[in-house]
């Protein structure tokens, strides 16, 4: 059984979005054919995570869609829209076969 121990600016761990080390807990297993399956936990992820993008968004980075309401522009990641929205991820995932058949 392999352990693999601390990160190298993985979640958590110093990583692009300024999250200090944590708390992290990798934890490795074998299934039953012997097959190594691996679990990381970093209970900050998520809040690192929602910061970095803040930060992407605030500094006009990697923002690749531009929602209009009533004449006023409200830049946007894609990916964060379809995240929280089925109406945007049903609208983005047409987008993309659509590309993908012309």
């Amino acid at each position: 059984m392999a352990e693999s121990g601390g990160s190298s600016g993985g979640a958590g761990g110093g990583g692009a979005f300024g999250a200090g080390p944590g708390p992290e807990r990798p934890n490795s297993t074998a299934d039953k054919n012997g097959a190594l399956k691996c679990t990381f936990s970093a209970p900050s992820h998520s809040t690192s995570l929602l910061q970095g993008l803040a930060t992407l968004r605030a500094q006009g980075q990697l923002l690749d869609v531009v929602l209009t309401i009533n004449r006023e522009a409200f830049p946007a990641h894609r990916v964060v829209l379809a995240a929280c929205s089925d109406y945007f991820s049903l609208e983005y995932s047409a987008d993309d076969l659509d590309l993908l058949a012309s």
